[in-house]
């Protein structure tokens, strides 16, 4: 099959594309023959894929302003394409972190960036284009407010109608300009064939609380502080003087005066209020659901080691996009806020997606397995879907002698939330934490997907939360590698939160955040209740606001429910990556 032919040609175009070269003896690759196997990486699936053509840089192109009017305010792009008659598709990354002005110097210096010099020399063109009210865009900045994605939709449409272009237009960014992809994407203009959002924001209001629990320290005045942040944030558009007008309207201008209020208003109770809720894009898909529009394909990249935009974004939005049945695909990878940490082809898989859907081209990439996801061993495998629904759940509980085990658990625990690990408390007020194990596990478990905790919980305090840490534990050292938050004031209502939770029985029922483990053989499983995430590092870096509680748990009630994937299928061979980069068995492009 030509598929795994191809991926003879993708040994040499790949190093290439990765800026490095390797001997022969470095590289393995797959023997060629008719038949794909459920452990082919997705290179084995990929055929003609374009070529970056050296010869065609950023610099040597035709780069443009253009300007889009939508209700009297000016949105500013900036865009490269290749000198050719022929008519190209255009990715654009949507961000607030461009400054303005020419990217294109006369020093030969370029500030589109790396991925501008690959979709150039491969027959696209790509443009940054400003978020309202930041860089050289007018209007106010509203930090996922209801305008940006009607925004987007107008820049995409005014591109795609150029002359030059083939209609077909693609999104992709990190952080902020991988959230405007999702975004807009709802909005579902007609000229958006795909979107590659990695770790984008989902729903705003999870990037600064979970379940009602501040994120330390977005939790507490992230409207504020983000505000300057994007204000002058590029070196390029910091020597163009007309870039600086717009950034300070931006920032001064009438529709802040909300974003400032919800900030504020949400630091003091952790509500999801009417501010936070126009900006979760869950919930304006399901509202959406019935009107039936023909949305883009969707390539979902994220970090399950990102403690900054966190994982959690996927816990609702994940299932939604795949439940839409538009052409889906995932890379979940054990990195943090960054662009996917796969050496083995990114740049080329890349490229098999935007050609796909761009330039209407068969290139294999709907054929390999939808998606690959990383344990945290860095072991890469395939799924269908993910999480994954064919999982089998295993039930432990802790009992009052500190084990925890697969029976149901007798007794109470008491512990003291230490204001929320802000500040220790003196010592009578002691335990902290309350941490049960395991007996040795007698196989391996690779965890995927959403652990569940379950029970029933009472403080003595007016404001307090529930943490919980999970964690492995061997040879007396624990790894921890998940973490779950519940505000026990919004265990009812997550808009609305009580003011007063004390002597009152709350059952909990928190999910822990998205991730895909595996506990060894041998191992013990380990949970510990306590004030905050202080077990984990690096992690979600909680900040529970509290009055000060004891919290007590009936572990009669309690159940730790773990979604346990017992179908591995294990991409053969393994891509390099940092800890196996030394590895024979692994793409070894260095």
């Amino acid at each position: 099959m030509r598929g795994r032919a191809f991926l003879l040609t993708l040994i040499f175009v790949g190093s290439v594309l990765a800026g490095c070269f390797t001997d022969d003896s470095d590289v393995q690759t797959p023997d060629v023959d008719e038949t794909f196997v459920p452990t082919d990486p997705v290179v084995a699936y990929l055929h003609d894929v374009s070529v970056p053509n050296e010869r065609i840089t950023v610099v040597d192109s035709i780069v443009e302003q253009v300007k889009t009017e939508i209700g009297g305010v000016l949105l500013d792009t900036w865009l490269v394409r290749p000198d050719t008659t022929e008519k190209v598709p255009i990715v654009i990354q949507v961000t607030p972190y461009y400054g303005g002005g020419d990217p294109v110097r006369p020093t030969g210096q370029q500030g589109f960036g790396r991925l501008a010099d690959i979709l150039v020399a491969s027959g696209y063109a790509y443009a940054v284009s400003s978020v309202r009210g930041t860089g050289n865009s007018e209007g106010c900045f509203t930090q996922g407010g209801p305008q940006e994605a009607k925004d987007t939709a107008a820049v995409i449409e005014q591109l795609a109608a150029s002359a030059w272009s083939n209609g077909n237009v693609g999104l992709i960014g990190v952080s902020y300009p991988g959230t405007t992809p999702q975004d807009v994407w709802i909005e579902a203009p007609p000229s958006l064939k795909t979107i590659v959002p990695i770790s984008g924001i989902s729903d705003f209001y999870k990037y600064n609380f979970v379940n009602g629990v501040h994120i330390n320290i977005q939790g507490f005045g992230f409207n504020t502080y983000y505000v300057p942040y994007t204000a002058f944030p590029d070196p390029f558009g910091l020597t163009d003087p007309l870039s600086v007008p717009g950034s300070v309207t931006g920032e001064a201008c009438t529709d802040q005066v909300e974003v400032q209020e919800g900030g504020v208003s949400s630091t003091l109770d952790g509500n999801k209020d009417a501010y936070w809720q126009v900006r979760d894009f869950s919930a304006e898909l399901s509202a959406s659901w019935d009107k039936n529009q023909e949305r883009a394909s969707v390539f979902y990249i994220h970090g399950l080691q990102d403690w900054n935009v966190k994982p959690h974004m996927m816990e609702d939005w994940l299932p939604l996009l795949q439940d839409t049945g538009v052409p889906f695909k995932a890379w979940l990878g054990q990195w943090s806020h960054n662009w996917p940490q796969r050496e083995d082809w990114w740049n080329t898989t890349m490229l098999a997606w935007f050609d796909q859907f761009l330039k209407e081209k068969e290139t294999g990439i709907l054929d390999a397995p939808a998606i690959q996801v990383q344990r945290d061993d860095g072991v890469w495998r395939h799924e269908a879907v993910w999480p994954p629904t064919d999982v089998e759940w295993r039930s432990y509980h802790p009992n009052v002698d500190g084990w925890l085990n697969t029976t149901v658990g007798t007794g109470t625990v008491t512990y003291h939330d230490a204001r929320g690990g802000l500040q220790r408390l003196a010592t009578d007020m002691a335990p902290h934490e309350a941490r049960y194990r395991s007996a040795p596990l007698t196989e391996d478990l690779t965890i995927a997907g959403l652990p569940r905790l379950v029970a029933n919980v009472t403080t003595d305090g007016e404001r307090a939360s529930v943490i919980v840490s999970l964690g492995a534990e061997a040879h007396g050292k624990v790894r921890w590698f998940n973490f779950a938050a519940q505000s026990l004031n919004h265990v009812a209502d997550l808009a609305s939160g009580e003011s007063d939770v004390s002597g009152k029985t709350i059952p909990v029922d928190v999910r822990f955040f998205p991730q895909d483990d595996i506990v060894h053989k041998g191992e013990r499983l380990i949970i510990a209740f306590s004030g905050n995430t202080m077990n984990g590092s690096p992690g979600p870096s909680l900040q529970p606001v509290s009055t000060g509680a004891r919290i007590t748990v009936d572990l009669a009630s309690t159940t730790l429910h773990l979604p346990v994937d017992t179908s591995v299928v294990v991409e053969d061979p393994q891509p390099c990556w940092e800890a196996n980069a030394e590895a024979r068995d692994c793409y070894h492009i260095r």
